[in-house]
């Protein structure tokens, strides 16, 4: 999938891409990681397939994750689209991207992390190993949050203990 980047960027602004919200424990993310990211990779390639921005977004409420799965042309997320205006510079016709959001407190210091998956093209032609690889990218993400909790506890502890 292809789109002119002003129209990307005006969609973008305007939030006039498709948004499905999807909601989960972190326990479930972590027994059966394949079941709760399907649907989201399903609706993404239905975007693609459709030739529709999408954003399938993934809420975690008690443990303060959000995981999204976005199409843009640049690695920034949706959201961000008055930046994305900053950044690109008229190139017309551009390859649309999917992308691997995680927002976290504990991620890292700007509290989000975005990788590329794949164009967008590829994901819709390989689509079981895009659903693999977002499962191994999101392990990895949580791992890491557990980790840097785990850190932010010990210091916490060892301050209180001062």
């Amino acid at each position: 999938m292809k789109i002119e980047e002003a129209d990307f960027i005006a969609e973008a602004s305007a939030t006039e891409y498709a948004i499905k919200n999807f909601e989960t424990t972190l326990a479930d993310l972590k027994k059966k990681p394949a079941q709760v990211l399907q649907p989201m990779c399903d609706f993404i390639e239905a975007g693609i397939n459709s030739d529709k921005i999408s954003s399938a977004e993934l809420f975690l409420p008690k443990s303060d994750i959000t995981i999204k799965l976005q199409m843009s042309i640049i690695n920034l997320p949706l959201e961000y689209a008055k930046n994305i205006n900053k950044i690109m510079v008229g190139d017309g016709v551009v390859p649309v991207n999917v992308y691997m959001i995680i927002a976290s407190p504990f991620i890292n210091k700007s509290k989000m992390r975005i990788d590329e998956l794949a164009l967008s093209d590829e994901f819709v032609k390989n689509l079981p190993d895009m659903v693999t690889q977002f499962v191994d990218w999101t392990k990895l993400q949580l791992d890491q949050i557990e980790a840097h909790e785990a850190e932010a506890a010990d210091e916490k502890s060892e301050d209180t203990a001062d």
